[in-house]
């Protein structure tokens, strides 16, 4: 699941949620919403955001987005 990507690559990292929405320009409430499952939807553009901070490859998450349909 998209969530638990997220949640994982930015706890490797050792970035707190806050941590995440900083860098990536985002708030730490659509951080938190991702990460607990909330916002299920998340914006392309966000995801590309989170993405770049964590290093992760955009497909790879987009992946992770399309399986969890």
């Amino acid at each position: 699941m998209l969530s638990d990507k997220i949640r994982q690559e930015r706890q490797k990292k050792g970035l707190s949620q806050s941590e995440l929405a900083r860098r990536s320009g985002h708030a730490v409430s659509t951080i938190h919403g991702i990460e607990n499952g909330d916002n299920q939807n998340p914006s392309f553009r966000t995801v590309c955001d989170i993405a770049k901070v964590l290093g992760i490859p955009l497909d790879e998450l987009y992946q992770d987005m399309l399986d969890e349909r």
